[in-house]
């Protein structure tokens, strides 16, 4: 993060005058922040998950620069795809990569910019007033035993503390703030006379911050009272149906603890069906990975979100036991699908589940005997590619919730009904027997009817198979 603010900052030469560490006014800020991240935790709020310079950087890599590279790659290709067609490079030519588009993209680069703004108020404002992570290494540096050391044919030419990006060099260019120094030993590249060392140091040295105690209090209070708030108000599970976890996603509270938003599985998912979740798990669940089927499905083949978790936030799961992960089940709104409202024939559902899910029974009513698809909740897994193909505009016919999803922080998904239920393929649930069905006897518009395979294909139209 600080090479990346020292990019920014390269061009732009601050034209006040630099001013020594002990006068910094907002140096304090990070450590009422730290206070508030660790007494927010032990009340039940990981906020250091949304605060911590590596994690905000792989979030700022896969959700906005990624998206902007591939642009720019499909955009190259696109200029050169003619001369490549004329010289014979077929393959070269036919080369286009997939867009990714990210739900929250654009709040993840506001608050990357408004970082990158500060800049103007004090070179590296961030890390010298903000990080939380600068913050607990400054409290360690009490103990380090590795420091700046300047000889007595020190100059005073100021080129050390003008060099230096984290303002740790005082007035007489002499002391140091171990504390904010970095010991990135840029002061000592810059000296003309080489009177500037690194060495040994006895522990406890320098000038350090006290921060002010009612702002300490302050703070652990309002951790305290931000975790209790978080953990219980905000952090709800959503019954919307919005909220479908990848597959080998841990229990929902081991998820949000372990989970720390870096966005890795969302940039390796081929589909980008993980999306960053806003609200839909609470205040607390904000940039967690979810499944977004409308975007895109989640491949029977792949399980590449499972290997690349480095927090196991998303378990290690095998391509067979992830087939196994389920995620929810489908369900079918019937005053939207083709096939129930319109009468017509439609068996794209069927045709993209590669799970067999969907089956389809003969249903006589008003509208005369036409096939009608019914989910097979034993066999779905949840994978989204139904709600994914479905044909209907605006919302779907057929969507996917997070019913019957299985999480399981350890042990394995194959059970033997789950198993029975991959080989046979070709057995489904017999809807007619079930009351209140469209079969039923009791219903005004039963009318028995002997299915054969030659009046199935008498109701597709011409051309529909090969």
């Amino acid at each position: 993060m600080g090479n990346v603010l020292d990019i920014a900052a390269y061009k732009i030469p601050s034209k006040k005058k630099k001013k020594p560490y002990v006068s910094g006014k907002y140096k304090n800020i990070k450590y009422y922040l730290l206070v508030f991240i660790l007494t927010g935790s032990f009340a039940g709020f990981s906020a250091a998950l949304f605060l911590d310079p590596l994690v905000f950087l792989f979030r700022v890599f896969t959700l906005n620069l990624f998206p902007f590279s591939v642009l720019i790659a499909n955009q190259f290709f696109n200029l050169i795809r003619p001369i490549a067609l004329k010289s014979g490079f077929y393959e070269l030519s036919m080369i286009s990569f997939e867009q990714p588009v990210f739900s929250l993209g654009f709040l993840n680069l506001a608050l990357f910019l408004i970082i990158i703004g500060l800049i103007a108020a004090e070179r590296r404002f961030w890390c010298r007033n903000l990080c939380p992570l600068g913050a607990f290494l400054a409290v360690l540096s009490r103990f380090s035993i590795w420091g700046r050391h300047v000889a007595d044919s020190c100059t005073n030419c100021s080129k050390c503390a003008q060099t230096c990006p984290m303002n740790a060099i005082g007035d007489d260019f002499k002391e140091t703030s171990y504390r904010e120094c970095i010991q990135c030993e840029r002061c000592a590249a810059v000296c003309p006379v080489d009177a500037i060392s690194f060495k040994s140091i006895k522990p406890g040295q320098g000038v350090v911050f006290n921060p002010a105690r009612r702002g300490l209090i302050i703070s652990g209070l309002g951790g305290i009272f931000t975790g209790l708030s978080a953990s219980s108000a905000f952090t709800t599970k959503t019954t919307s149906g919005e909220l479908i976890r990848p597959p080998g996603a841990l229990v929902e509270k081991d998820f949000l603890d372990t989970c720390v938003r870096c966005a890795e599985c969302m940039k390796a998912c081929p589909t980008y069906a993980l999306q960053p979740s806003f609200l839909q798990a609470g205040f607390e669940g904000i940039f967690t990975p979810v499944l977004v089927p409308r975007i895109g499905a989640c491949e029977e083949q792949c399980n590449l979100c499972c290997e690349i978790c480095p927090t196991g936030a998303i378990r290690d799961i095998s391509l067979e036991e992830k087939q196994y992960a389920v995620i929810g089940n489908a369900a079918i709104k019937r005053y939207l699908c083709i096939a129930w409202e319109q009468g017509k024939v439609c068996l794209i559902c069927d045709e993209v589940c590669p799970y067999d899910a969907v089956e389809f029974k003969l249903i006589t009513d008003e509208k005369g005997a036409i096939k009608r698809p019914f989910v097979i909740e034993d066999k779905c897994i949840g994978c989204g590619q139904c709600e994914k193909g479905c044909p209907v505009h605006g919302p779907k016919a057929i969507y996917v919730t997070p019913i019957n999803e299985v999480r399981k922080n350890s042990g394995s998904y194959i059970t033997g009904k789950a198993r029975l239920l991959r080989e046979v393929k070709d057995d489904y649930v017999d809807f007619s027997k079930e009351k209140g069905t469209d079969l039923d006897e009791n219903s005004p518009y039963y009318q028995p009817v002997e299915e054969t395979e030659d009046d199935f294909e008498n109701d597709i139209p011409e051309g529909f198979f090969k």
